[in-house]
């Protein structure tokens, strides 16, 4: 038997060999599996020599067991399989890794060569079945087409098609996730996880359908390239450059991108193209992987169609660190190239052209690799979002720009990572509000078309500067320069809902959630537009919908928190106040509120509270509550004047939270209102 599927796999995995073996060949496709094709005299070693060297693809089975054995006679089949592939052209698909159980790839004991491909996870019959079926249509396009499914040394990297389900990582500290709506009497926070109110929803978050797949705009999703460096601390670059590529491709008029936030949601998981691509709505997905050694990068790409899975382009670049950027702007012109000529007909021949749009948007970007370096590390830092994470993040950008005093890229990422540092770092925000809008007007004055600088800008104008038409027009600046922006939508959302003008922000983040459909963060926005209009359940359904999905993310409880006190469950609140901020590290403030509630009841942790502010961890608009709740209403309206000066983040509680109408009906709201930014 010649032009067969070579096996390749260590004695112990035989069982699951025998499946993977039964399926391909269920798939109408060639074998050679060595336990049915060794007959009698056959000289075994001879055989297995012979198959290799005229297989048509070579399937190593990578598990536990081959990790555990430093010799074996898989590692001479695999050898032989690499001294093989020396002799084939850069393009030609040969390798087909797979993966049985949990094997880290990065710590897989495997020839260099299997690194160069992306990895399929096989955990059941159902993944086999489609693998199956995926490399029967690479071998059906290998002997049909003059563009072979086979003419990239990627395309089987559209597929990772476990699906077993995912294993959600435990809450830190030990925490559990407390009941929202059914809380025991004792103050006990640490309460089993609940059933979670997840009917109708996509990917346990609610969301609306956004543009088919099919209409006539391209649309595409770049995914997070696989990381194949042999260190898992250059996972910042493999992140850094499919966001960069995403960032520019976003940029491109006649083209739709699935947001960031996401497309990355697929890191790590085992959906098939399919399945992302009906989640984002994209007919389209760009995917690769990334081996970077010392000075020198790898990086293969491939893009893939969704409804058939077939590749419509791929590419593998071996270059250095100095030209990567040159890479990205190659697959961008590539890329677009492919999309317009295939989905809508376009004659081919336009490279100048897209090469004209290409270096039209990547204009501001630095020339120097270092800052390029440095600036991708702390986009990938500053996406965790943790005090500690940003002001590392915060630290690398300003690096950045000790080697780029002009890199428009690295302020836009300073400001932004100043500002979620200034609304959620716990700390004295004014001066770092300062240094944000200081960044924010540095990017755009080397890159007047930044998006991204004009949204750090917006949110200066609302928290610190105290004028919403200032923060609403820069928002509307942002989207003008991209109307794809979910990013700036929300934001238009969350300014609608503190002028109570909800349909309209309904309809903002309807449109944020078409164009960001995983995202974690426009179903709270639309949760607190529920909330704000008092409908406590249905914005405390989102909220678990959110928790579902995000379990280790303590936004949704604090959120759930401002519910239970309007329902009067105080202690309920105060459960889930304890637990968000254990999420968040800020443990003697947690600790505080449960030592003082078991001491004194809630009404006794309020007043030593307000009493001893920082202790207790809380802002000055948690005080205006407490103090209103108390009964004393002038402190409530001292300490919203207070949160005002400092420039706290909750500004939106003041005409958007229903815990604080008891307040509207006096005569000082209508000052307090004028503080805050707003004309009437």
């Amino acid at each position: 038997m010649t032009q067969a599927i070579f096996l390749s796999y260590a004695s112990q995995d035989a069982d699951a060999a025998r499946r993977i073996c039964d399926a391909l060949r269920t798939a109408g496709l060639e074998v050679w599996f060595d336990q049915n094709e060794l007959r009698g005299g056959d000289a075994w070693d001879a055989s297995i020599r012979k198959q290799i060297k005229e297989c048509a693809l070579f399937v190593p089975i990578i598990s536990h067991n081959t990790q555990e054995r430093e010799e074996g006679y898989f590692r001479l089949e695999w050898k032989l399989a690499v001294d093989r592939s020396h002799l084939m052209a850069d393009n030609k698909a040969f390798f087909f890794p797979v993966i049985l159980g949990d094997v880290a790839e990065g710590r897989a004991l495997v020839p260099d060569k299997f690194r160069e491909r992306q990895w399929t996870k096989l955990n059941d019959d159902v993944s086999i079945t489609a693998f199956a079926a995926r490399i029967a249509k690479v071998q059906a396009g290998s002997a049909s087409s003059g563009k072979s499914a086979a003419s990239s040394p990627s395309n089987h990297e559209t597929i990772s098609f476990a699906t077993a389900p995912q294993t959600v990582a435990p809450l830190q500290n030990g925490a559990q996730f407390p009941s929202s709506t059914h809380v025991a009497e004792n103050f006990d926070p640490g309460l089993p996880p609940r059933s979670l109110r997840d009917d109708n929803l996509t990917g346990g978050i609610p969301s609306n359908v956004g543009p088919s797949a099919s209409e006539k705009t391209p649309s595409i999703a770049v995914l997070a390239f696989a990381n194949r460096s042999a260190s898992a601390d250059d996972e910042y670059f493999s992140d850094g450059l499919a966001d960069e590529l995403l960032n520019v491709l976003a940029k491109i008029k006649g083209l739709r991108v699935a947001a960031r936030t996401s497309a990355f949601s697929f890191k790590g998981k085992s959906d098939d193209i399919a399945t992302i691509g009906q989640k984002l709505n994209v007919a389209t997905v760009l995917e690769g992987s990334v081996r970077k050694s010392g000075n020198r990068v790898r990086i293969s790409v491939q893009l893939v169609k969704v409804d058939d899975g077939f590749q419509l382009w791929g590419e593998t670049y071996d270059r250095t660190l100095d030209d990567i950027f040159a890479v990205q702007d190659d697959i961008a012109q590539a890329v677009v190239q492919e999309l317009r000529t295939t989905l809508l007909g376009e004659s081919a021949g336009a490279d100048a052209k897209i090469a004209a749009e290409i270096a039209q948007v990547t204009a501001a970007r630095s020339e120097n690799p270092e800052a390029q370096r440095l600036v991708l590390q702390a986009r990938f830092i500053a996406e965790k979002r943790t005090t500690v994470d940003l002001q590392t993040a915060i630290g690398l950008f300003k690096e950045a720009l000790a080697y780029d005093p002009d890199y428009a890229a690295a302020y836009s990422g300073l400001a932004r990572a100043l500002e979620l540092l200034a609304s959620y770092g716990g700390g004295d925000a004014i001066p770092i509000w300062v240094e944000s809008r200081a960044a924010a007007e540095a990017a755009i004055a080397r890159d007047p078309n930044n998006a991204d600088s004009y949204l750090a800008l917006s949110r200066f104008g609302e928290v610190a500067l105290h004028n919403l038409a200032f923060a609403k027009a820069q928002a509307e600046k942002a989207l003008a320069l991209n109307p794809q922006s979910a990013e700036a939508l929300r934001f238009q959302g969350g300014m609608l809902m503190r002028e109570r003008k909800f349909d309209l922000a309904r309809a903002a983040l309807a449109k944020a959630r078409s164009l960001d459909p995983l995202s974690p963060m426009i179903p709270i926005n639309l949760a607190m537009v529920d909330y704000a209009q008092s409908r406590f359940d249905e914005a405390a359904a989102q909220f678990d919908a959110v928790i579902a999905v995000t379990p280790n993310w303590w936004m949704p409880y604090a959120h759930l928190s401002r519910v239970q006190h309007c329902k009067g469950d105080h202690v309920a609140a105060l459960k889930l106040h304890v637990f968000w901020l254990r999420l968040r590290g800020n443990n003697s403030a947690a600790d505080f509120c449960q030592a003082t509630v078991d001491k004194a009841g809630w009404q006794g942790y309020m007043a030593a509270a307000v009493a001893d502010r920082k202790q207790a961890g809380v802002l000055h608009a948690a005080c205006a509550y407490f103090h209103l709740v108390l009964g004393n209403l002038d402190a409530a309206f001292a300490s919203w004047h207070d949160s005002i000066t400092a420039c706290e983040e909750p500004i939106w509680m003041l005409t958007a939270d229903p815990r604080f109408e008891p307040m509207c009906s006096d005569s000082r709201y209508a000052e307090l209102l004028k503080r805050a930014g707003f004309s009437e």
